[in-house]
């Protein structure tokens, strides 16, 4: 980590939680504080089609209502932990003894039941209320840090943030800008990767999907040579005078030569 990084918080808004916080740098670094880590630590997070993303939970406050119900059950519980160990202090006393003793140790016994079954209830109303309130987010970090470090001189129309060199883990904000959709259609097909996949991919054969078969390509060559017009030939063999075009140049079915067909009728 750059000790000189320039570092802001990403604002999520009055309502959250905030003993969870982000913060990125101007060097698309990602650090996060949390109440059992107040020192803060970098986040690698994952990645979602090549680009760094950083996904975690936020919670809603708890309502006042609900929070006065766990606390007057919570209180409850404690109350009847109290009248347990008032009880067990009776039991070990020798003046304790017969009726006393057995009413007291049966009380204990009830109360044992009682407290777990409150502890249980309670734990699981708590568990549905946290994940009612849950807010499950996932942060593109490019666009996190243009939000926090690039102004964005035309919001209504540039809603993208585009990497200048075309590396996606590089958020340095110097690589990101902000940018059009039309923008990010025209530089997806300037992409090196693109590019390397236009060079690399195979070209196809035209003889593979012609409608024509080899035979027809024979008879065809004939007519162009006696000179018969291209469009009554594209016409009568179902194809395009483009398909005749292209025959004739032998841009297409160059295999068939005309010298295989120079003396035939």
């Amino acid at each position: 980590m750059n000790n000189s990084e320039e570092w802001k918080v990403y604002q999520f808004g009055e309502s959250f939680d905030e003993t969870y916080q982000l913060y990125f740098s101007k060097y698309g670094e990602v650090k996060s504080f949390t109440k059992n880590n107040p020192e803060g630590k970098i986040l690698k997070g994952s990645l979602r089609e090549g680009y760094p993303i950083i996904s975690f939970t936020q919670f809603k406050p708890i309502t006042e209502s609900v929070k006065a119900n766990f606390d007057e059950q919570a209180e409850h519980i404690s109350e009847l932990r109290a009248e347990t160990r008032e009880l067990k202090k009776i039991i070990k006393k020798k003046s304790t003894a017969g009726k006393n003793l057995q009413n007291a140790v049966a009380r204990i016994e009830e109360l044992a039941k009682e407290i777990k079954s409150r502890v249980s209830r309670l734990s699981r109303q708590r568990q549905k209320d946290l994940k009612s309130r849950a807010l499950y987010y996932h942060l593109l970090v490019h666009k996190a840090v243009a939000e926090l470090f690039i102004p964005n001189d035309d919001p209504e129309n540039k809603k993208f943030v585009i990497h200048k060199n075309f590396d996606k883990k590089d958020n340095r904000v110097e690589n990101l800008s902000w940018a059009t959709k039309d923008e990010v259609v025209k530089r997806s097909f300037e992409s090196p990767k693109f590019i390397s996949y236009k060079i690399s991919k195979p070209k196809k054969d035209p003889t593979s999907v012609s409608k024509l078969s080899y035979s027809e390509v024979v008879l065809i060559k004939r007519k162009l040579k006696k000179g018969e017009p291209a469009a009554r030939l594209a016409r009568r063999f179902g194809v395009s005078d483009m398909q005749i075009h292209r025959i004739k140049t032998g841009e297409n079915w160059s295999d068939v030569q005309l010298s295989l067909i120079n003396n035939k009728s």
